[in-house]
């Protein structure tokens, strides 16, 4: 919160060039050209996350949302249900819940969603965490969307950038959920990767010990085996019961 404000004051006084952010960026244009170059590129078209959460929300009457990780609402002000069934949290701004996704969780477990999407800490072991959170907090028949789990760059996948397409490494869920039991889990190749998840009875999620101290070259092995779709086969995945 501080920071950000901080930022806003500076934008009023530095010219856009100085700022530490375009000089970061203008560093690692020259000095790390080869760890921005994207290995793929995502499928071509007008989709975006969006897409995928409102074709969700529309399976369900009287659908509850939640949404982890809303920043700037760009996604949580385009869902279109009343504001009651819509839940928010962030703990810096926008949502209607200010605080973390750990405290929601623990303060609110009466609560059960149909739609949830995470997009919180780019981080694996909080993304982990908000995933088996969602896990307990799901309808049956609910589904579980992701955000950021196909970083095409090292850029993109490093905890260090935090640039403007800045994925981190949640990817090692996406992971550990192609490898869980009584699932269903596609990512969509769009939008920095969508990942969709339906849980089957007596579902178990398979964490997997040596994950943690893994990088973007071990991620690019993983992803050969990963259940990758186009946005077509993921607007059909969700509509199938």
């Amino acid at each position: 919160m501080v920071r950000e404000r901080i930022k806003s004051y500076l934008r009023l006084f530095i010219p856009p060039i100085l700022m530490p952010d375009y000089l970061r960026k203008i560093y690692n244009r020259i000095f790390n050209r080869n760890k921005l170059i994207n290995h793929f590129e995502y499928e071509q078209n007008f989709f975006s996350r969006h897409a995928f959460i409102n074709k969700a929300i529309s399976k369900y009457n009287n659908c509850k949302y939640l949404e982890i990780g809303v920043f700037n609402n760009a996604v949580f002000n385009s869902i279109p249900l009343k504001i009651t069934n819509k839940f928010g949290v962030d703990p810096v701004k926008g949502g209607n819940f200010k605080m973390t996704s750990d405290e929601f969780f623990m303060k609110n477990s009466h609560l059960k969603f149909d739609v949830i999407f995470i997009d919180g800490l780019h981080e694996y072991e909080q993304c982990q965490r908000d995933c088996l959170n969602s896990m307990k907090f799901l309808n049956d028949g609910g589904i579980i969307l992701f955000h950021d789990f196909l970083p095409r760059s090292f850029f993109e996948e490093s905890l260090q950038s935090k640039h403007s397409s800045w994925t981190g490494d949640v990817w090692k869920v996406a992971v550990e959920l192609n490898n869980s039991k009584n699932v269903e889990f596609k990512i969509v190749n769009i939008d920095h990767g969508i990942g969709i998840l339906k849980l089957k009875k007596n579902f178990q999620y398979k964490k997997i010990d040596n994950l943690k101290n893994q990088n973007f070259g071990d991620y690019l092995s993983y992803k050969k085996t990963l259940p990758i779709i186009t946005s077509e086969e993921g607007l059909e995945f969700i509509s199938r019961q």
